[in-house]
């Protein structure tokens, strides 16, 4: 947990937030009226998480604020990791499997965004952790989720050992028989017999039986069901996909064969969550259109998935997939495998096959299945610890527990170092699709207080919703309804006969406009009629074009002749001049390669270079 907590607050704040981020900022800081207002239109997987960081943000509206219920979340997770590793196998192994899982670079990619993932890996390992402890899948347990009879102290007892620790008579003596026993020494009928237990200094004791009676342990597993089946349904409501973990569920209960009654309280649980989740899932089936820019899933996209959360180097994904290997095909905790293993490949393959019919894939939507990864790799690497430290004999016996425990935790160290620079790229501001800091700052250099702008498509004005300093000055002269009074995440926009009549009378206006070749800007075609293309500057993500009018302008008269004769001399003396903008930026256009250009000499003015 120290561990995940250093990672997760290790360059939190990057200065910029990426899209989605700017959801999450604008829509918490709404009020609950106006939250509920726009989940009906956009958003409504997310609409619980909006709630939850609604007072978050509250408190102190900033990047940090809206990043730190992820990292607390990334914190509560590893604990749920460990702790699953110490309940299926042994402490070492919860030790490895929380560390594996904290210095995952996925991990911590997740725990500094300010999105639900986190959360619903969180609470979907505590679902896992609450299926264990209701089944009674952990060794030591009984089928009814309560704790078996165990040792006190010492090894368990061999057939026959109980016997010959149990004081007896003398050689040559009648039995004695013992209460609650008949002359034979068989039970009586309606008599329970504890078995005894080897305890300190050889003196034996009895087990204690288990407390209360069948009711009060039905009642008890009932509770740990009721519990299992709502944080379930809290985790689907975080994300609808979320739900898929109930297969992997499942198929765990399927390959430890749960008897009935474990079956018959995981139905009716699962059944309860669904139940909740169902509404959730129509409003989203509404509301596709939204990842609309998703493909049909390829093999290799599964494939990628595996790299990202047991790598992504080469080198400590070949050794994760050799540690999981082995537990699987020789599992020393079977239990352990039983959990973790479905929970790895169930969620994956139902979402790509569904993703074939409606696109729906992203290794994001799956985070949640990553806490089979760290549990199977340290598993694996308890099975190899174990065969080596067979061969070093009984010299080292006492001692060997301490010794493999540091030095599984000094490999997860090694691998850590190895993979260090992938950490330091995930907390710089372009690990994320875009900067919309950088993009603001860029524009705002480019502008000039009280110019017309247009957003195409609305989204756009994400820019404007999370840095608007630099863009305070710009006229957004498209917009025809807020966001917040529009029950909708970036606005509405006017017509284009209302667009035109409210750019009659204006010289120039800015488009900033999505950078997707294929789509048609309605924006820039309503513009064509009356202005042209004066020039074109490609941004990561954006497209920002400056048009100017073809001829005079309505109302504008000398002034407005003049004005242009001074743009034309600005273009003439600033053509070959390239613009000053964020060094991120600069970067990030160099790696992609532009897909638009500054317009050809003599075809109109240039912006200022401010």
């Amino acid at each position: 947990m120290a561990v995940m907590l250093g990672l997760g607050l290790w360059g939190l704040d990057r200065g910029t937030m990426w899209r989605d981020e700017s959801a999450t900022y604008q829509m918490a800081r709404r009020t609950l009226p106006q939250i509920r207002d726009a989940l009906g239109t956009v958003d409504a997987v997310h609409g619980l998480y909006y709630l939850l960081m609604h007072p978050v943000l509250a408190l102190r509206p900033s990047e940090v604020t809206m990043r730190l219920p992820s990292v607390l979340a990334a914190v509560t997770a590893t604990a749920l990791v460990a702790t699953l590793g110490c309940h299926l196998a042994r402490p070492r192994v919860g030790l490895w499997a929380g560390l594996l899982y904290a210095t995952t670079p996925v991990v911590t990619h997740y725990a500094q965004e300010g999105r639900s993932y986190a959360l619903v890996a969180a609470s979907a390992t505590g679902a896992t952790y609450l299926l264990v402890d209701a089944a009674g899948l952990a060794p030591g347990t009984s089928r009814g989720g309560r704790r078996a009879d165990r040792p006190a102290r010492g090894p368990a007892l061999a057939p026959g050992e109980g016997a010959a620790l149990a004081p007896g008579p003398a050689a040559g003596a009648a039995p004695t028989p013992t209460p609650g026993t008949g002359p034979a020494g068989e039970a009586a009928p309606g008599t329970r017999v504890r078995p005894a237990v080897r305890a300190h200094g050889d003196v034996p004791r009895l087990a204690p039986g288990p407390p209360g009676g069948p009711e009060a342990r039905g009642h008890a597993a009932g509770w740990r069901w009721a519990a299992y089946g709502g944080v379930v349904a809290v985790t689907a409501l975080l994300h609808v996909f979320a739900v898929l973990m109930l297969a992997a569920h499942a198929l765990t209960l399927l390959v430890s064969r749960a008897p009935r009654r474990v079956w018959w309280g995981w139905g009716s649980a699962a059944a309860g969550a669904v139940g909740a989740v169902v509404p959730l899932a129509l409003a989203a089936r509404r509301q596709s259109a939204q990842i609309a820019w998703m493909r049909h899933p390829t093999p290799g996209r599964l494939w990628a998935v595996v790299e990202d959360f047991a790598g992504p180097s080469a080198l400590v994904l070949a050794v994760n997939l050799l540690l999981i290997a082995i537990a699987v095909i020789r599992p020393r905790w079977r239990s352990l495998t039983a959990v973790a293993l479905p929970l790895i490949c169930v969620p994956p393959v139902l979402l790509f096959a569904l993703a074939l019919h409606r696109p729906c894939f992203h290794e994001r939507y799956l985070l949640f299945a990553l806490t089979g990864i760290p549990l199977l790799a340290a598993a694996g690497a308890d099975r190899l610890a174990g065969a080596v430290a067979g061969r070093l004999g009984r010299a080292v016996a006492r001692r060997r527990r301490a010794v493999a425990a540091a030095a599984g935790a000094f490999v997860v160290g090694c691998a850590f170092v190895w993979q260090f620079p992938l950490h330091q790229r995930e907390r710089e501001p372009l690990s994320r699709q875009d900067d919309l800091a950088a993009l603001s700052a860029a524009v705002g250099r480019l502008t000039r207080p009280g110019e017309p702008v247009l957003y195409d498509p609305p989204k756009e004005r994400r820019i404007a919703i999370a840095y608007p300093r630099p863009l305070a000055g710009l006229r957004d002269i498209a917009l025809a309804t807020p966001g917040p009074a529009s029950g909708t995440l970036y606005g509405v926009d006017v017509g284009p006969t209302e667009l035109l009549r409210r750019l009659d009378g204006t010289r120039s206006a800015w488009l900033i406009a999505a950078d997707e070749p294929e789509a048609r800007s309605p924006k820039a075609a309503a513009l064509t009629g009356h202005f042209r293309l004066a020039y074109s500057l490609c941004l990561p993500g954006i497209r920002l074009e400056h048009y100017v009018r073809t001829g005079p302008a309505h109302g504008t008269g000398a002034r407005g002749t003049a004005d242009r004769a001074h743009l034309s001399d600005h273009s003439r003396a600033s053509r070959c001049r390239r613009p000053l903008m964020v060094a991120s930026v600069a970067s990030a256009n160099r790696s992609r390669g532009p897909r638009c250009s500054p317009a050809p000499p003599g075809s109109g003015a240039e912006p200022r270079w401010g």
